[in-house]
């Protein structure tokens, strides 16, 4: 287990030893998205600051706000953002395509 000292040496993103898609300890929640992964740490001290857990996105869209995190504990199936863009994406396309004009 590290030390006070050493975790406020090394920043906690500095920890990762393992990719988190390959690693036992970054668990992934039964109704969040399939590409979030959190991990704890038991040894935190709450009062310094240091969180209780790590969130690691394996698609590099992890939440910055609580509304984000909450979404992507709601989305089950897929990530929220990369759908937003999908949907986003395709009504762009839709609406560039040119409508023919009526036959007078």
């Amino acid at each position: 287990m590290y030390s006070l000292f050493f975790r406020k040496e090394v920043g906690l993103a500095d920890t990762l030893e393992m990719h988190p898609a390959e690693s036992i300890n970054w668990r992934k929640h039964k109704n969040a998205c399939p590409f979030y992964r959190v991990r704890w740490f038991p040894g935190n001290d709450l009062m310094a600051g240091e969180p209780m857990y790590q969130v690691f996105c394996l698609k590099n869209t992890p939440p910055v706000t609580l509304e984000e995190q909450d979404r992507c504990m709601h989305s089950k199936t897929c990530c929220w953002r990369l759908r937003e863009k999908q949907q986003a994406a395709a009504k762009d396309s839709s609406s560039t395509k040119e409508t023919p004009l009526p036959a007078s």
